[in-house]
């Protein structure tokens, strides 16, 4: 239901979107106008979603190319966590936690860039890796403990293909300067975690899949 209602909101802002324009008897193309202008930007974003009744933070970046204001072409890289978690399937008092990373490219079509609040329409396409960790292989400051849950607590990790459309609404604060709150739909191509010794499964991507929420901001010529 609510990737239905995600992809629903994305269709009516562009349907707004076109029928906002003036009407211009000379055909307009993405790629082909003699006299396109050039822009950029640099994002920085933070993401909150709940799993299985666990919260998930995460943060992560983005840098693209903007052409005629309207349409952006780039890079993002992201990186998430769950707050941890004592496993009552495993014999240890640890806590472990479920965490990765991705990256990949990034398309936003940008709706009516000039009005000071307005509509994006961001769509990443990657992949990366997400594992099932002791919270003490990272914040041990022991080295020689850190050494030990390197070898011994990572339950497991495996590769991920990844397709996350959203919807952002951004604001124009200044010249070069926007903030956006946003909405997407992440969706992995396969994910399977399994326990190392009895080979029952932790989640699998449709624990994972779900919505994702958003705040950011950017700083670039739009």
């Amino acid at each position: 239901m609510k990737i239905k209602l995600l992809l629903t909101a994305m269709f009516t802002a562009a349907s707004v979107s076109l029928f906002a324009q003036d009407d211009n008897s000379q055909m307009r193309t993405l790629f082909g106008n003699g006299n396109a202008s050039w822009g950029g930007e640099f994002s920085f974003y933070g993401t909150g979603a709940s799993f299985n009744d666990r919260f998930f933070g995460g943060g992560g970046f983005e840098c693209g190319v903007i052409r005629n204001h309207t349409l952006e072409l780039g890079l993002f890289l992201e990186g998430f966590g769950s707050e941890a978690f004592t496993d009552y399937k495993i014999t240890s008092d640890d806590k472990y936690f479920l965490g990765g990373g991705f990256g990949g490219a990034l398309i936003k079509p940008i709706l009516m860039p000039n009005s000071p609040v307005h509509i994006a329409v961001p769509i990443r396409i990657g992949g990366g890796a997400v594992g099932y960790y002791s919270s003490e292989y990272f914040w041990d400051d022991d080295y020689d403990h850190h050494r030990h849950y390197y070898d011994d607590e990572e339950e497991d990790e495996t590769g991920v293909f990844l397709f996350q459309p959203g919807i952002n609404v951004e604001f124009n604060m200044l010249k070069h300067f926007r903030m956006y709150v946003g909405a997407s739909y992440r969706m992995f191509g396969s994910l399977n975690l399994d326990y190392r010794h009895s080979n029952d499964k932790i989640v699998d991507k449709q624990d994972l899949n779900g919505m994702i929420y958003s705040v950011g901001f950017s700083f670039g010529i739009y």
